[in-house]
């Protein structure tokens, strides 16, 4: 727990923000009540961006939320899906177009997780792409089962510990010794989960190297806050100065959570009123842009999520920043 923290649920939506001492008293007092359909709003307010150090209570009052009796609209549908299809996306197949170089037979798995194979394929396309310009070997599955942290956020354990089953059994017999994530929710699940096998969890920005042949340019790395918050403490530094050895001008511009994850998965007032927020701070330091010697101006992230929102929300606040992914402005 944190006691000095920022958080942009807090920020825009103040009157359901449950602070971190609440969160505690909660849990500590959990036995002499229960929830009503009425704290919906409170509970789920929360992204889960890890900033305030509680995200893993946050899902335990979640949990309680729904043994207490109360409703999610559409979770039982949810449910279904993800056990009879593995994957959120029932109607959609992955998009991500056959790669060339993969190794059918290699026992490390490079996995894209459910957000990237159906929203952001070019994002998985383009690291898949990256990893093996610095010959990196690795398989991938023709179909893959949900990590199962889209439903966990919910805090529907039963369905989430069904999906981690059928993965562990599924990497079990593929033999996998190694996975590469692509998506900070799937790296978070399977570190906790399958490191236990002897499978070694890697994520896909541990393979970023600096451009030999410098290249120029402003550049803006809206960071993923479970792996700043969480995971990879000192990320935002490591990877600041693997793109400054590469030639571009990392702009100074404070990290905010750009509502992407958990949050255009429940309330997704939530997510977009941050998402406003967050592209309204890129549009602000465009005239800092314009001060600099280069003209050409990039933003990029190593998160599936944050790449959609900076995609969609980037379009309807019409930011001059040109979205590139963070393999793209390396490989040579």
């Amino acid at each position: 727990m944190k006691r000095e923290y920022k958080c942009s649920c807090r920020d825009v939506d103040p009157d359901h923000f449950i602070e971190n001492e609440e969160v505690i008293k909660l849990l500590e007092t959990k036995e002499n009540y229960k929830f009503n359909q009425g704290d919906y709003l409170r509970l789920y307010n929360c992204v889960h961006c890890g900033a305030c150090g509680t995200h893993y209570e946050r899902f335990l009052l979640k949990q309680k939320f729904l043994k207490d009796g109360n409703k999610i609209e559409g979770l039982k549908e949810q449910i279904e899906v993800l056990k009879k299809y593995g994957t959120p996306f029932k109607l959609n197949k992955s998009r991500i177009k056959a790669i060339d170089g993969i190794n059918l037979k290699s026992k490390t798995l490079l996995y894209f997780g459910c957000f990237t194979t159906v929203k952001t394929p070019k994002y998985g396309e383009n690291i898949a792409k990256y990893l093996l310009s610095k010959n990196v070997d690795f398989n991938v599955l023709e179909k893959e089962i949900c990590c199962g942290y889209p439903i966990l956020c919910t805090g529907e354990l039963n369905t989430y510990n069904i999906l981690i089953e059928r993965n562990k059994t599924l990497f079990i017999e593929m033999g996998f010794e190694k996975i590469i994530t692509v998506c900070p929710s799937c790296y978070m699940v399977f570190k906790k989960h399958y490191q236990e096998l002897g499978i070694k969890i890697e994520y896909f920005t541990e393979y970023l190297t600096p451009r030999v042949r410098k290249n120029k340019g402003n550049l803006i790395i809206q960071h993923a806050c479970p792996l700043k918050y969480i995971e990879f403490l000192g990320i935002e530094e490591e990877l600041k100065q693997i793109y400054e050895d590469s030639g571009y001008n990392v702009l100074p511009i404070p990290h905010n959570c750009c509502g992407g994850g958990v949050g255009h998965q429940l309330r997704t007032d939530i997510s977009e009123m941050i998402a406003i927020k967050r592209m309204k701070e890129f549009k602000d330091n465009e005239d800092i842009n314009s001060e600099t010697a280069d003209s050409k101006s990039y933003i990029t992230t190593y998160c599936p999520d944050a790449y959609w929102i900076l995609k969609f929300f980037g379009k309807k606040q019409r930011s001059k920043h040109k979205l590139v992914d963070m393999g793209e402005l390396l490989i040579e």
